[in-house]
């Protein structure tokens, strides 16, 4: 559910931070209501108005993005690495590289992020209390705006549903108390599930009311609350699918199920000599390039047929080939779990088995996929 692709905008205590495309439009969406808001309860003119709802919208993610640091902070301290926040639709979301170890380090990440936001509200409603005094009448109230904000993204979070901080509370309990993270991501992820499911029947509802009476108050809510209900249900049935999958395959490393025997070229061999050989046969299969001994890179078909076959015969594979890419390759001690997420993250199909150089064969997703659902059956 993590959004993968966005503009990267700097770094932050050495965490990378990236805006996801649909970050625009839920910005554009809130600064035209918050300039809506401005001029319809106050007395500010455009110029004023349309600068201070630019400023509070910036504040709001700027609230939004000290809630995942906060989590992010105290994960790397505890030894689980985040080198990634993405802001998006839904707000932000910290990528990790790996899972919780304990219940205590869950519960201690889960809380750090309603923690800041709760901080945030108390400073902006300080800030809030003092321009009130001084008469200053929309900046009083973007600084408001800002205070509930932090309330309601706090205490939101706070909802036992997993994956929102309030199900990671849930389920660092549940682990706590059982000793079986499985069992604990399960019931924390059906509260998630039954919590989105209630949170988009309440969305249909006020849409429909509000068809109903021709009118148009509640109308944007309702459609807000059913896609974060369903983003929910997602969210929480592929989190739990993730610990499923970790849990079965725990023990497994890629050396248990890779693929060996894989056919592979010199880099000094022409591209005629790979195109008859390999890729006549089987033009959709990536054929393995070797240089000196090692992977030097990848054959497709479709770097052949970019080059004019008058010259297929005097140049050699290793001009075209292209380089394996360090997401693309697994070591042959490195876990299953581990290497399904650089497939998913990636959405490639297979992973090169490589060390040192040398390509032992592929791992395939299928047979990871196969392989945890026969756990699972059996």
């Amino acid at each position: 559910m993590i959004p993968e692709k966005g503009i990267r905008i700097g770094k932050i205590f050495g965490i990378e931070i990236y805006l996801h495309w649909t970050w625009f439009i839920v910005f554009t969406l809130l600064f035209y209501l918050t300039v809506q808001y401005f001029q319809a309860n106050t007395e500010s003119k455009p110029y004023t108005s349309i600068p201070m709802a630019f400023a509070t919208t910036i504040l709001f993610f700027a609230s939004v993005l000290s809630h995942e640091i906060s989590h992010s902070l105290v994960a790397n301290r505890n030894g689980i690495p985040i080198k990634r926040i993405t802001l998006f639709i839904f707000g932000g979301m910290a990528q990790m590289s790996q899972d919780v170890t304990s219940p205590r380090v869950e519960l201690k990440m889960a809380v750090a992020g309603p923690l800041s936001s709760y901080l945030l509200c108390v400073v902006f409603g300080a800030f809030a209390y003092l321009s009130h005094r001084l008469s200053m009448g929309t900046v009083s109230l973007g600084l408001i705006m800002l205070s509930l904000a932090n309330f309601f993204l706090g205490t939101f979070n706070l909802f036992p549903g997993f994956p929102l901080d309030g199900g990671r509370v849930l389920r660092s309990i549940l682990w706590h108390s059982t000793g079986d993270i499985l069992r604990a991501t399960r019931i924390a992820s059906n509260v998630g599930i039954a919590m989105g499911t209630l949170l988009s029947l309440a969305g249909f509802i006020m849409v429909g009311i509000e068809i109903l009476l021709g009118e148009m108050e509640f109308l944007v809510s309702g459609v807000w609350f059913i896609f974060i209900g369903m983003f929910l249900v997602m969210a929480a049935i592929s989190s739990y699918r993730q610990t499923l999958v970790r849990s079965r395959t725990s023990h497994l490393k890629v050396e248990n199920l890779y693929r060996r025997g894989m056919p592979a070229i010199d880099a000094s061999a022409s591209l005629e000599e790979a195109y008859q050989i390999y890729l006549s046969r089987s033009p959709h299969s990536p054929v393995p390039v070797f240089k000196q001994g090692k992977l030097f890179g990848v054959l497709l078909y479709e770097n052949i047929i970019k080059v004019p076959p008058s010259h297929w015969s005097s140049l050699p594979v290793e001009h075209v080939a292209r380089p394996v890419k360090t997401s693309e390759i697994a070591d042959p001690s490195e876990s299953l779990f581990n290497a399904l997420l650089k497939m998913e993250k990636g959405k490639y199909p297979f992973l090169w088995v490589v060390r040192e150089g040398r390509l032992y064969g592929i791992l395939a997703r299928e047979d990871i996929q196969r392989i945890a659902q026969v756990r699972l059956q059996g």
